[in-house]
């Protein structure tokens, strides 16, 4: 203070808020909004092959929107609903894939470039006839070809006689779907339904985006009912749109509430336009500078990290209701010196506060870190904003009134002390009672599907169409390693002889792994060499032409053909580029060390048993969602670590600073928040997590923010009084506004600190009790009574 010249730092302020600025300028011309909801989980505990894994098994699902479009009764009228919402859906130009009418060139491709390789290509069900009764394949065939259908395979008979590479093609599509004009039809017990895929063109699943596939889906569901028919849709772009969607309104009454809040209560108090500007400065600076430094060190912000940077609001504007009430503590006050006055209470509290929101920056998830940093930079830059700025801004300025919440306030700090300690016995027994009970109450919850809160229609619709659709993949899959291809396709295929054992007994509905499609090159020359035991070289393949009317010229031409193709071998690669996009997506690759695939599961009712196969050599069980929320599990004892670690922390600064037995009363005030925050918690039935620890890091700061400013309040506890007051009061507004979220984890949130608020608040005056109704401050009071 000796070397403070309002001028000086005010213009340094300034020069810092024009650089802020000017990064945000160009911080706005990026893609700075992150809106999927994976973005919000840690990458960096798992391995590295599971992690590379784990991320291109959910670009099956990222950008994937399904569609099923049903008529009044019959299938035509599903089909015509249909056709008319593809050409919707083209118009949006949302989407870079509209399926409706399954293309034929891609299935005409793939059986041209696999063809040569017929003899080598079996599917499991052919291998196994082969292997124990070849005429029984020839009786099939034979039935086959009697049959209504057989009129389909008839044109094949010519290349493929003994319909070999029929039914290895046909196997490539387990489930089969019933198509009328190319176009997948669908039934239940009422009616019929249409199915229409789409794929979004960006997987970055921008705000505007979503907020146009919504309307989308309402505007489409809205006219296919008007035409009666009916409209479900689902995917991960949904649930992520109403994400946002739900977070963009939480925003908005976060901020707009606090915002209102603050200019009441500032209005009410002071009655004049420059506290409330000064106070806005102070917030808008802040948040300013929180974003713009936020999106210089992520790149990108998560739209949820807004939702708790719109509850800074509430506590950023506590540094400049403090300095404001400071003046109605004396009557000579000037800025400067009432600066002198609050300036270690606001830097101590300051310092308080930023190592709680760095306790949230040690955590693995990229969101808690994102708002760690941003109510730090927001905080940090808020308390320059009022010791840089304020003073300059205040000189001359005088409040000419007494506002009425401070006698209120006024009367407050002194009778509510004097209450309880008057009641101290009978109080303490109740408010041990009701921690001890409310702890043994509390149930740790670490389900990371608490991330979102998803309405429940949407829920109802995603598991409609899977019912009439079994086919999206589930987010459960194994991952299957080899120390070279060949190794690799032996582990593979032990998984798949497991699961198909699984699949009879109900555990799943289907799954997909690459060597059930694609044999390594010793099967293939095993098929081969199968086929020209059981057929070709037994003459039953001769037989079997002859009496379906081949010409013997035929006969020879079919005979040489696999001769000649004994030699041939499909690599992997080849049959990759014949495979459609969701085969590709199964396959990771191998380098030096060893080569990987996933294997996709689909319709699991028995995930117990799946997880048993984890035994076999090279196979990994993937649950995302039991990964995650195990990792909550671990964090939140890793968590309960940190925040004895602050208190520990805490309590030796102020012993140092203060003295041992005064540094124990200030952390009393955090100390019996936290305890009532947990009771809290428990009693009322909410959620206990790894976020609510993190919440009573906040909690922890600003107990001691508020036990700091009461024991150096000394002949100012008045103005004290309502500072604390006021700074509450818009934290409440902040934090109690969070806890209306329906996101459970963002409520659960809110709900924590705004009761250890409350408690920090009730706790706070008491500080100091005894010297306040020492008998001669006792009889001084009793005098002005």
């Amino acid at each position: 203070m000796n070397v403070y010249h309002p001028k000086l730092t005010a213009g340094l302020w300034l020069a810092g808020m024009l650089v802020i600025c000017i990064l945000g300028g160009q911080a706005l011309t990026k893609d700075w909004l992150e809106t999927s909801f994976l973005a919000l989980l840690p990458s960096n505990e798992q391995q590295p092959e599971i992690a590379k894994a784990t991320r291109q098994h959910n670009q099956l699902l990222n950008r994937k929107v399904v569609w099923l479009v049903a008529g009044a009764a019959t299938s035509h009228e599903a089909i015509s609903h249909a056709q008319k919402l593809k050409q919707q859906l083209e118009q949006s130009r949302l989407f870079n894939k509209v399926v409706l009418e399954f293309p034929q060139q891609q299935y005409i491709r793939q059986y041209r470039q696999l063809f040569p390789y017929r003899y080598q290509l079996l599917d499991a069900q052919t291998q196994a006839i082969l292997a124990t009764n070849p005429e029984q394949l020839i009786r099939q065939n034979l039935e086959m070809l009697n049959s209504p259908i057989g009129q389909m395979q008839a044109a094949d008979l010519e290349r493929d006689p003994s319909l070999i590479f029929s039914r290895y093609f046909n196997a490539q599509n387990p489930v089969k779907l019933n198509l009328e004009q190319g176009i997948v039809v669908l039934s239940d017990r009422q009616q019929f339904w249409a199915l229409l895929l789409t794929e979004l063109q960006d997987e970055r699943l921008q705000l505007d985006k979503l907020e146009i596939l919504s309307n989308l889906v309402d505007g489409a569901t809205e006219q296919v009912k008007a035409d009666g028919g009916e409209l479900l849709v689902s995917g991960m772009p949904l649930f992520t749109a109403h994400g946002a969607k739900a977070a963009k309104q939480e925003i908005s009454t976060v901020g707009i509430g606090s915002s209102l809040g603050i200019i009441v209560l500032l209005w009410a108090t002071f009655r004049s336009v420059r506290p409330l500007l000064l106070s806005s400065l102070a917030i808008g600076s802040g948040l300013l500078a929180a974003w713009v430094i936020c999106v210089l060190f992520f790149g990108k912000i998560h739209i949820l990290t807004l939702v708790f940077g719109a509850s800074l609001i509430g506590v950023a504007d506590d540094y400049a209701q403090h300095f404001l009430c400071d003046s109605f503590g004396e009557k000579d006050w000037n800025p400067r010196k009432g600066l002198k006055f609050i300036l270690p209470g606001l830097t101590l509290g300051l310092i308080s506060n930023l190592l709680s929101y760095a306790g949230l920056g040690f955590s693995p998830f990229p969101g808690l870190q994102e708002v760690a940093l941003f109510s730090a930079m927001g905080l940090l830059v808020a308390w320059l904003t009022v010791v840089l700025l304020f003073p300059l801004l205040l000189t001359g300025f005088k409040f000419d009134h007494q506002p009425g919440i401070l006698k209120l306030t006024s009367y407050w700090e002194q009778h509510w002390p004097l209450w309880v300690s008057k009641h101290r016995r009978g109080l303490s027994l109740l408010l041990a009672i009701f921690i001890a009970g409310g702890l043994w109450m509390l149930t740790p919850q670490d389900d990371v599907r608490l991330l979102q809160s998803p309405p429940a229609e949407l829920l109802r619709t995603a598991d409609k169409i899977r019912s009439l659709f079994p086919m999206s993949p589930d987010n459960r899959f194994f991952l299957v390693s080899g120390q070279d291809q060949a190794d690799w396709h032996q582990n593979e295929q032990r998984l798949l002889q497991r699961l198909d054992m699984l699949k009879q007994q109900k555990a799943l509905t289907a799954y997909e792994g690459l060597s059930g499609y694609w044999p390594d090159a010793n099967r293939q020359q095993q098929n081969y060499r199968l086929l020209k035991q059981k057929l070709y070289d037994s003459g039953l393949l001769e037989h079997y032409m002859t009496d379906l009317g081949f010409e013997q010229t035929a006969v020879k031409a079919e005979l040489k053909q696999f001769a000649s193709a004994e030699s041939n071998t499909l690599a992997l690669p080849e049959w990759l580029a014949a495979a459609d996009e969701a085969k590709q997506q199964l396959w990771l690759g191998c380098d030096s060390v060893r080569c990987q695939s996933t294997v996709a599961l689909t319709g699991i009712s028995d995930a117990g048993a799946l997880t048993e196969l984890q035994d076999l050599p090279g196979v990994v069980w993937v649950d995302q969602v039991e990964s995650v929320s195990s990792l909550f599990a671990r964090y939140r004892v890793r968590a309960s670590g940190l925040l004895l670690a602050a208190f520990c922390l805490a309590s030796l600064g102020l012993g140092f600073k203060f003295g041992w037995r005064n540094g124990a009363i200030i952390m009393s005030v955090p100390v019996v928040s936290l305890a009532v925050s947990l009771a809290m918690l428990g009693w009322f039935g909410q959620l206990f997590s790894l976020f609510n620890l993190f919440a009573l890091l906040l909690v922890l700061g600003i107990g001691v923010d508020y036990g700091l400013f009461f024991f150096m309040a000394g002949d100012r506890r008045a103005s004290t009084s309502l500072g604390v007051t006021l700074s509450a009061l818009t934290t409440l507004l902040a934090f109690g506004l969070l806890a209306i979220s329906s996101t459970e984890i963002v409520h659960a949130f809110g709900f924590t600190v705004t009761a250890g608020i409350v408690t920090a608040l009730l706790c706070a005056p008491l500080i100091g009790l005894k010297e306040i109704y020492s008998p001669r401050r006792h009889e001084e009071h009793e005098d002005q009574t």
